[in-house]
């Protein structure tokens, strides 16, 4: 383990001290858990204010320290827009056939699309 520390005002040990008091509660214990959800929270705002300034979401992600689809969950969560316009499954799926340069995907793709414009017919 690696210790670290760090200096409180004297206001900022006092409201440390009253909730070890209250609480009953390890300091370290306190100030370990604090620590870590501050850095979470911390990771979390940096990863969301990338993903506006453009960053791709994986990337984004990576910088939250979560998993892309936890992420895509906070964004939601937070009323941030992933999807600009609506999508459809065909469409999704198209772009990571060409993002991934998947030859079964596309394969796959081509024949639902096909399969979609029979079923709309001539005039589509």
């Amino acid at each position: 383990m690696v210790t670290k520390s760090i200096r409180l005002t004297d206001v900022e040990a006092a409201e440390l001290h009253d909730f070890v008091v209250r609480t009953g509660q390890a300091e370290a214990a306190v100030l370990r858990r604090a620590a870590l959800g501050g850095l979470r929270a911390e990771r979390l705002e940096a990863g969301i204010a990338a993903y506006l300034r453009g960053a791709d979401t994986q990337a984004a992600a990576d910088l939250a320290g979560m998993p892309r689809a936890q992420f895509l969950h906070e964004l939601m969560a937070c009323g941030v827009t992933v999807l600009r316009g609506p999508s459809t499954v065909l469409e999704e799926a198209a772009y990571l056939e060409e993002l991934l340069g998947d030859e079964r995907l596309r394969v796959a793709v081509e024949a639902v699309a096909a399969e979609d414009a029979r079923e709309a017919g001539p005039l589509g």
